[in-house]
């Protein structure tokens, strides 16, 4: 019977790499609990949107929102984890449409901030996951586009930066 292992699996028979998978598993577990998170809120805000336009877009990002944390799952999944509790959010009452898109896109902005500074981390042992990772930057490059154009036609005074 002819042995049959793959890099991975001898990799992990000796373990090597696992402190490289445990901060792989931590950043995926922390994302999929902040794109599950997204997604809830977007889907909030949408119902307390005024315009139907703006309500369809972010109820569009949420579904984006949602697909992305079904692919972290996937890489969680894949990895051996567990898939971490997720803590449903209640979003504020505010006073207009315009106080939900700021806070959306203040949101995204942070998140962007956090895949960034998550990347590093698992760029060397991890391809698929960093392609994942540049996926949803992507995306929410889109999603900060959206929201600015939102909030621009919302309030006629709001200057953002691009």
């Amino acid at each position: 019977m002819a042995l049959k292992k793959s890099w991975s699996e001898c990799r992990s028979l000796f373990g090597l790499g696992d402190e490289a998978r445990g901060t792989a598993v931590s950043s995926l577990r922390h994302r999929y609990v902040r794109e599950k998170q997204q997604a809830m809120r977007y889907n909030q805000h949408a119902e307390r949107m005024r315009y139907p336009q703006f309500r369809d877009a972010l109820v569009r990002i949420a579904a984006e929102e949602e697909r992305h944390a079904l692919m972290i799952a996937e890489k969680i999944k894949a990895l051996g984890a567990e898939l971490p509790e997720v803590i449903p959010i209640r979003v504020a009452k505010e006073s207009n449409s315009w106080h939900y898109l700021r806070t959306d896109l203040e949101e995204e902005q942070r998140c962007a901030e956090e895949l960034h500074e998550d990347r590093p981390a698992i760029s060397g042992e991890f391809p698929d996951v960093v392609e994942l990772i540049e996926s949803i930057e992507e995306d929410g490059k889109k999603h900060r586009a959206q929201l600015r154009d939102m909030i621009a036609r919302s309030d006629p005074q709001a200057l953002w930066p691009a």
